[in-house]
């Protein structure tokens, strides 16, 4: 799962930026759609070994072969396994290629398989955070923090499927908290 390192507590900021937290995306994100490529190809197998028997039956068809209709269903969902596989494999692939990171002075959301986007919050500029998780999430321990900022380039940041996001939120909160305390103007809420 992706590497979650934590550093040392906010305390006072000092002058040389320090890594306090980094961590990528966990792959865990991901569950729900893996599983749901299992549930439609149960129910489609469920739903054909019902169906293709009654057809057989009916009137004693001559159209109807139900070792090819099985044939034709085994290629068609093996078809649809091996898109949803490519689909779910390049997610993982870009959720491993993202990169987040706290320091004592700011936020890095580093993505990107091929071209890399670098994006920066001050953290002097954050206004608001929020946590947020779904049933899955909570089963699972991870969830979103959302960070709201007054910087014009990135006035919303996600940090999507972080471990603890309780915690992570607030170890934004208490650092953005110690750096404007020091300012003379402070932080609007």
């Amino acid at each position: 799962m992706g590497g979650v390192r934590l550093g040392a507590a906010a305390a006072a900021p000092s002058t040389a930026e320090q890594t306090l937290w980094e961590a990528h995306p966990s792959p865990l994100l991901l569950l729900g759609q893996a599983m749901s490529v299992g549930l439609v190809v149960l129910l489609v197998l469920v739903g054909a070994a019902f169906v293709f028997p009654s057809l057989a039956d009916v009137g004693r068809n001559t159209w109807f072969d139900p070792s090819k209709a099985w044939l034709v269903l085994a290629l068609v969902l093996g078809a649809y396994v091996l898109l949803r596989g490519i689909t779910i494999a390049l997610r993982a692939a870009r959720l491993r290629a993202t990169r987040y990171r706290l320091t004592n002075q700011r936020i890095v959301v580093e993505t990107g398989l091929v071209t890399r986007t670098l994006l920066e919050v001050d953290l002097r500029s954050v206004d608001d955070l929020v946590f947020r998780q779904g049933l899955m999430e909570r089963l699972l321990s991870i969830g979103t923090v959302s960070i709201v900022s007054s910087d014009h380039n990135a006035p919303r940041v996600g940090l999507f499927g972080v471990k603890d996001p309780r915690a992570i939120r607030e170890l934004i909160r208490s650092q953005a908290y110690a750096l404007t305390q020091r300012q003379l103007f402070t932080r609007s809420t």
